[in-house]
């Protein structure tokens, strides 16, 4: 590939403090070597427990053209949970088509990729020696997690080779297997207040979620922490640093693996280019809390509170915060009121450059949908189509936005996004989310900003797509819904409240001294070819008709279904007398020819009447079409087609 070298990044749940660190160390070797990143993100978890959703979600990776990226991180923890492993497995028999891709795959091994190890080592290490050498404790505990579990293993085989550096030994019953998930401290903590198990006085967690559900229940239970049982976690998550009582807790190398990652596609992408190792401190990675009595950051632990926060407002004039709109502006925008209000598609488009705003300070929005999306008789669940819409374009920068109809793009969808080939002038990361309601698929969401910008996904974003998901689906629903309540659901013509609503528009647009056409045709036969051969061949010649008649329909005509085999066809323009001769005869031969190509052992045909009236504004629609009318019927009796032969 030629220009700006282009990395892509697998994973899920971007909100997460996991992904977030990743994605840090990542985007801050991008910039270093003039790289973009191209990150396709599953909002939700695998573990969600709605398949279809999933489903939708993981619909994402599938997008991605491999051929237009240069290198490939996979996030292997997030890129799990699902039943029976499918999305992972489905990736791995789709990369193996790949091996000439350099990719890599982060923490956790994927069959035929390069992994990347996340060196935690010295900061396990420090769990132990901060709660042995700062706090004096001997009688330590290990939670780790799910037995076998690679990560869980390693974990804990550091502490205990840490812990016996110190000329200490770890009981039996002081190794604890858990499912780094709350329930495994909570009943760690039962058992230690029960003294079920010698109670240790210093507990070292694998994890946050376990450190939590320990020290909340053994506060409950009046064992003192960390006077009794001292607690530190692994993880600095968000929920540890706002937890009633604060998780001390060492920050997971994230940030440096997903550096190296970059580095190690660096080196293959570019053999002998210069590489600038991500560098980091371990002391950096402490976070104190409450749960080991150290002295807590105070700016640290505000920061996460502030963010989990519901703040309607901000400080605007605090340029540190550059305009990030927290969950509680989002929710106090009323964004699904707006969203779901849309009158129309295209009204909808509008509300969604309007709101796009809150996603502030990315620059950019893109919103790229199936050339089909409306149509709810059509769904697709996997795969994208050949070619995509490019439906909105906004510039939260410029304050720019194109939309609709007559400003979207058509192309390619291995093109993944035309603003890819657009060469900015500083690296950029493109986020590309799902857009599908409940599994099926709508199209997808684009967020583009440079890498050198704060933040990366968030909460806000997800709720964001969420209600646009909900939004496209109303669209779709309420155009079927009016569809079904101006047409005839059995031939497409309109029925004769549509011909009404549309004939109102068309005198609304009609120029001086235009004319109003009017054909009415009828079925022949119909009752023979019912009793004959049966009602669904009898609906078969209604269909042919309506069909001929469409088939012969001008851009400013309009084909009706009256009810039963009469139909209607109506047009406003330039008309002159001969053309009720003319059409007549175009229709003649149509229905003929339609009749000899459908090869039935009957003739489908039809009689029809056709009348031009030099002013439409002169006549009303009802009598014109008695007019027609009986015209039509004179040239059947005529011809003798009664509905009986």
């Amino acid at each position: 590939m030629s220009g700006r070298k282009r990395i892509g990044l697998f994973t899920a749940y971007p909100e997460t403090t996991h992904v977030r660190r990743i994605l840090k160390g990542i985007m801050d070797q991008c910039e270093k070597y003039n790289y973009d990143l191209c990150v396709f993100a599953s909002s939700v978890h695998f573990s969600f427990p709605h398949e279809d959703y999933i489903r939708g979600e993981a619909n994402i990776f599938s997008l991605a053209n491999l051929d237009r990226l240069d290198g490939l991180i996979l996030d292997s923890v997030t890129l799990t949970g699902d039943p029976e492993d499918r999305i992972r497995k489905k990736l791995i028999s789709r990369l193996l088509q790949y091996d000439k891709l350099p990719k890599c795959a982060l923490e956790l091994p994927i069959e035929g990729v390069h992994l990347i190890p996340n060196n935690d080592e010295a900061a396990i290490r420090e769990q132990c020696r901060h709660a042995i050498e700062v706090h004096n404790r001997k009688k330590i505990c290990i939670l780790t997690g799910t037995q076998g579990n690679k990560i869980a293993e390693t974990r804990l085989s550091i502490c205990l080779d840490e812990i016996r550096r110190h000329g200490l030994e770890v009981l039996p019953e002081h190794i604890v297997y858990g499912d780094f998930y709350y329930f495994s401290g909570d009943a760690l903590a039962r058992k230690i207040a029960a003294n079920e198990i010698p109670r240790p006085d210093a507990v070292i967690c694998a994890g946050d979620c376990m450190a939590i559900g320990l020290v909340d229940r053994l506060v409950k239970l009046g064992v003192r922490v960390p006077e009794d049982v001292l607690v530190i976690g692994f993880d600095s998550s968000d929920e540890g640093a706002v937890n009633q009582k604060t998780i001390s807790s060492y920050e997971p190398s994230d940030k440096e693996m997903g550096a190296n990652a970059v580095d190690y596609l660096r080196s293959v992408i570019e053999p002998g280019a210069e590489l600038f190792p991500y560098h980091h401190e371990v002391s950096a990675q402490f976070h104190a809390g409450a749960s080991c009595g150290c002295m807590t950051d105070p700016s640290y632990t505000m920061k996460h509170f502030r963010d989990s926060l519901y703040i309607s407002s901000y400080n605007q004039a605090d340029e540190e915060q550059n305009g990030r709109i927290g969950i509680g502006t989002f929710m106090e925008g009323y964004v699904m009121e707006g969203f779901t209000a849309s009158g129309s598609a295209e009204e909808c488009f509008r509300n969604i450059c309007y709101y796009a705003d809150l996603l502030k300070p990315f620059r950019f929005f893109y919103l790229c949908l199936t050339p089909d999306w409306r149509n709810v008789d059509e769904i697709r669940y996997e795969g994208y189509p050949e070619k995509m819409q490019l439906c909105v374009a906004r510039s939260m920068e410029e304050g720019e936005s194109s939309f609709g109809k007559e400003t979207s793009v058509s192309f390619r969808t291995e093109t993944m996004l035309p603003a890819l080939d657009v060469q900015e002038e500083k690296p950029s990361v493109f986020y590309f989310s799902p857009v599908h309601f409940d599994g099926a698929l709508l199209g997808y969401a684009v967020l583009q900003r440079e890498l050198s910008g704060q933040p990366s996904l968030n909460v806000v974003y997800r709720n964001w797509l969420r209600y646009l998901n909900n939004a496209l689906e109303m669209m779709r629903i309420r155009e079927r819904l009016q569809s079904i309540s101006v047409r005839d659901e059995m031939t497409g013509a309109y029925n004769r409240r549509g011909m009404y609503a549309m004939y109102r528009s068309m005198l609304a647009e009609a120029g001086e001294g235009d004319a109003l056409f009017v054909g009415v045709a009828d079925m022949d036969g119909l009752k023979y070819i019912n009793d004959t051969f049966g009602h669904s061949e009898g609906d078969f010649g209604i269909r042919a008709v309506s069909d001929t008649l469409q088939s012969i329909a001008k851009n400013n005509e309009i084909c009706v279904r009256s009810g039963g085999d009469e139909f209607f066809l109506i047009g406003i323009g330039p008309y002159k007398k001969e053309d009720e001769a003319d059409r007549a005869r175009e229709f003649a031969k149509a229905i003929e020819q339609a009749s000899g190509r459908a090869e039935k052992p009957y003739t489908v045909s039809a009689s029809i009447g056709c009348v031009v009236f030099p002013d439409c504004r002169q006549i009303s629609l009802d009598a014109a079409l008695s007019e027609a009318d009986g015209r039509m019927y004179r040239y059947k009796v005529k011809n003798k087609r009664h509905r009986s032969v």
